[in-house]
């Protein structure tokens, strides 16, 4: 349990809470910010490295595959804590983010992100665990939300800063990597308010250094909920991913908008859609997670078809804003009903297997698929293509209600080692 139980009602962060938050908030935030430079700054690296539009949709994927790396890591939270995983890969992702405003070639950019997106990836699922073992659940939907909204306001100001390092003719894109980089300083003056979770401590208190196997989440009371959750956050990725990477490319490339254009509605859109990571963590604490999910899954859906297929400035900007509302809460949803459904133990290796390997493997998949798609003999165009994918959406909605348990009526199976050990040989 947390240091500081909540008072019911009013949601309010206890002192511990208070510490803690800052600092995992930075790592969402930065998480936000890198995904969202690589989206924007697309068309200006295809132009700086000469690469056409479908090496760019195959470099997408091949520094998404860092996400899939990151399942090695983020499971090591489960065996040597929470604390220092989240601290270490703050560091390692500020050094390459650096390391990646040097790149003379693709070939140094794509191996500097991919070591930077391990990481990234790694700060955003163990700040997850971070928040979900630190506030109870009549609060937790709401600082889920909390957390996540870190990232979209980290999304904003890449659009916001372009136009100024732009200025800067030696630095342009670049500059923007470098800004990656501040997270390195502000852990400096942050890292001594992250205690590591009670949870975990208690439970390694109590298991010594009987740590769960990898496969552990695997055996008969967990199995059935875990492979929903691998099917939901991989259909999530793949409709996330593409809508997220080819927003600027296909607003640039099939409607001919300008660069401040594409700033404008990018910043415009994430600074509302703040208000979706509010609405969202009231309504999951509100009418429960199921219910919640069907509603922001469905709306996000069509919003994003709408973004893909509109041609006019008002109408695609007017989309782009309702779909960030919607779709920048797909991540929240996936992870409150990956933290509640299984026991602290086995909660990193849940996390793991279901976003770091096969939920990712949509995620590394999106690109690719959106550049093959896209041409010319098959659906002639990124905002064709990416319509297609957003499918994936309305396919989460039916395994949430086909498969998964209401999380806040759910009893967790207690994990027995024991068992868990005999069931796996």
């Amino acid at each position: 349990m947390v240091e500081e139980k909540q008072s019911s009602g009013k949601f309010v962060l206890s002192h511990r809470q208070k510490l803690l938050m800052p600092l995992v908030m930075i790592g969402a935030f930065f998480e936000g910010f890198d995904f969202m430079v690589v989206n924007l700054a697309l068309p200006y690296i295809k132009d700086a490295f000469n690469i056409t539009e479908q090496v760019a949709s195959y470099t997408l994927s091949v520094i998404a595959i860092g996400a899939l790396v990151a399942f090695f890591v983020v499971r090591m939270a489960d065996r040597i804590g929470r604390r220092p995983i989240f601290i270490w890969s703050v560091i390692i992702y500020s050094v390459f983010s650096l390391l990646t405003a040097s790149s003379v070639n693709l070939e140094m950019f794509i191996a500097f992100q991919f070591i930077a997106r391990v990481f990234l990836v790694v700060c955003w699922a163990v700040g997850f665990i971070i928040v979900a073992e630190e506030f109870d659940a009549e609060y937790r939907g709401r600082a889920l939300g909390l957390f996540q909204g870190a990232a979209a306001i980290g999304a904003i100001f890449p659009s916001l800063l372009l136009p100024v390092v732009a200025m800067i003719p030696v630095l342009h894109w670049r500059g923007l990597y470098i800004i990656g980089a501040l997270p390195l300083i502000l852990l400096i003056f942050f890292a001594k308010n992250l205690p590591e979770t009670q949870r975990f401590t208690e439970c390694k208190a109590g298991k010594g250094e009987n740590t769960p196997s990898l496969f552990a989440v695997f055996t008969a009371p967990y199995r059935k909920n875990l492979f929903a959750i691998m099917a939901l956050w991989f259909f999530m990725y793949i409709s996330y991913s593409a809508a997220m990477n080819f927003f600027a490319l296909r607003v640039e490339s099939e409607l001919g908008w300008n660069e401040n254009q594409v700033g404008l509605v990018t910043a415009l859109a994430f600074t509302l859609g703040l208000a979706g990571y509010v609405a969202v963590g009231k309504l999951l604490d509100k009418i429960g997670r199921k219910k919640t999910a069907y509603i922001f899954f469905g709306i996000g859906s069509l919003a994003v078809m709408t973004v893909f297929q509109a041609q006019g400035f008002l109408q695609v900007a007017l989309a782009q804003i309702v779909g960030v509302f919607f779709t920048g809460t797909f991540t929240v949803l996936c992870a409150t009903f990956t933290n509640e459904l299984f026991p602290t133990e086995l909660r990193g290796n849940a996390t793991a297997w279901g976003n770091n390997i096969i939920g990712r493997l949509g995620q590394i998949a999106a690109p690719a698929l959106v550049g093959f798609l896209s041409a010319p003999m098959l659906l002639n165009g990124i905002g064709n293509a990416v319509t297609l994918m957003a499918v994936g959406v309305l396919i989460c909605i039916l395994i949430i209600a086909m498969f998964l348990p209401e999380p806040l009526t759910y009893k967790i199976p207690p994990y027995n080692a024991d068992q868990s050990a005999s069931k796996s040989s």
